[in-house]
């Protein structure tokens, strides 16, 4: 039997090795993008299209039923929705890390943080093209979000940076207990309309600002949202989403250490 110190440092080799693998979980990243849409003509230019329609479908309407003018509401509806579907994929996809690729985990002796850090590309692929689209309405909208939005970049790290520990977490407690599977995105589904994404935080008043204050997906959209839109995030939002990256750490790696060897069996 190791000792747990020892497991530790094996987890975070493993962490780093999987990283050492780039070339292997690039490949199969992009080819995740190409494969989901291998038999259309504009391939994974859907995915700029779909954020497309919920711009200016989703934005002007909501934009009415809120009272809120358009070429301040579809900037702030695009942003929150791009990084929304960034976060809710890493969370729905991150549950899924071992149990998707158990034929791969069983046959190929490569450390199983190298699935992870696939699924983790393949969306931020996906987050790039949603990007054209916001592009295109900062344009349109002529909103100038420099130098704020260089922000965006530490930001976008620490986002991945939790993707990583909750990929191997949740990849491994699912592993273990399937009705994971369906908690999940059955509660990123509430936590969606709970979170100011569609609406804005200082809309909430009295009672219903424990769904700000006390919701850790409002600091991760935010941290990210704010800088898109020109904006600096509070002291209080950096604060938390490093809060949660320090804690999930703690929690997930010594988690991952004792159990990441049953893996296999379990999937």
């Amino acid at each position: 039997m190791k000792a747990k110190g020892s497991k530790l440092v094996d987890a975070w080799r493993e962490v780093r090795e999987g990283w050492r693998w780039h070339e292997l979980w690039l490949t199969l990243g992009w080819r995740d993008i190409l494969s989901r849409h291998r038999q259309t003509r504009l391939g994974p230019l859907w995915i700029s299209l779909s954020m497309a329609f919920v711009a200016f479908g989703m934005g002007t309407l909501y934009a009415g039923i809120m009272g809120q003018p358009i070429h301040d509401y579809i900037p702030y509806l695009v942003a929150g929705f791009t990084t929304w579907n960034f976060l809710q994929a890493v969370v729905n996809e991150g549950k899924d890390a071992f149990v998707a690729n158990a034929s791969a985990i069983r046959e190929i002796p490569v450390p199983s943080t190298v699935y992870v850090y696939r699924l983790l590309w393949k969306n931020l692929l996906i987050f790039g093209y949603n990007a054209v689209v916001f592009v295109i309405v900062l344009i349109i909208f002529r909103v100038w979000p420099f130098p704020a939005m260089f922000l965006a970049l530490p930001a976008l790290a620490l986002i991945l940076l939790n993707g990583v520990w909750m990929g191997m977490l949740l990849g491994l407690i699912n592993a273990r207990f399937r009705d994971l599977g369906q908690l999940i995105p059955n509660a990123m589904r509430l936590i969606f309309f709970v979170t100011p994404v569609l609406w804005h935080a200082e809309s909430a008043v009295g009672a219903r600002m424990i769904f700000v204050h006390f919701n850790p997906a409002y600091y991760f959209v935010e941290i990210l949202r704010a800088p898109l839109l020109g904006q600096v995030p509070s002291p209080l939002v950096w604060a938390v989403v490093l809060g949660v990256t320090v804690v999930g750490w703690a929690i997930a790696l010594p988690v991952y250490a004792s159990w990441r060897r049953q893996i296999a069996l379990w999937i």
